[in-house]
């Protein structure tokens, strides 16, 4: 299950610069609603298969007592695996949900994440993944930028001004000079 620091992580990922602890909290809750339903669906879904299955040993008994209805047997039977298969793959998907919605992959991304035949894509998957990942860096980037000292001293943008920097001129004018001194070759190579 999710902690309060991983929630607070995932928050600050989506671009929430400071979540607040009532933020945290109301995330950690909505994972924790996502996973109980979840559970829930699992746990239905798992009493349904094994009601199937009793089903199946009672179209056994009566394949067994009366021959005459086979064919009615057989087509239950079958009727029946097809329903244990299809449980099987909800109750594999719901507990794919319930995995995915404990590291904070729920709603619309979680159900996007499974084919027809109940499979987890993990290609999608991975692109949710690194799509997080990258939100995490530029965050931390970010941070790191506004954490870092200018050389006037400033930390980022303190005087929460515009104006340029104050080496920006000595920039301006070395890449200037840089500019005329290839220009400068430039113009010798054409006459060679």
């Amino acid at each position: 299950m999710m902690n309060r620091a991983e929630a607070k992580q995932f928050l600050i990922s989506c671009g929430i610069e400071e979540p607040t602890e009532e933020q945290v909290t109301n995330y950690l809750n909505s994972v924790q609603t996502e996973v109980k339903k979840a559970e829930d669906t699992a746990k239905k879904y798992k009493a349904d298969a094994d009601r199937v299955k009793d089903l199946e040993k009672q179209l056994e008994e009566i394949n067994a007592a009366n021959m005459t209805d086979l064919e009615k047997a057989n087509k239950a039977t079958q009727d029946a695996l097809n329903q244990v298969e299809e449980m099987r793959k909800t109750v594999t998907q719901m507990q794919l949900e319930k995995s995915l919605a404990e590291i904070g992959i729920i709603g619309e991304d979680a159900s996007s994440l499974f084919g027809e035949d109940g499979t987890l894509n993990t290609e999608k998957l991975g692109k949710i993944i690194e799509s997080r990942e990258k939100a995490a860096v530029a965050t931390y980037q970010e941070k790191a930028l506004d954490s870092t000292p200018a050389p006037d001293g400033k930390k980022g943008n303190e005087d929460g001004g515009e104006d340029d920097p104050p080496y920006k001129d000595i920039v301006d004018r070395v890449a200037a000079s840089k500019k005329a001194e290839t220009e400068a070759v430039s113009i010798i190579d054409s006459y060679k």
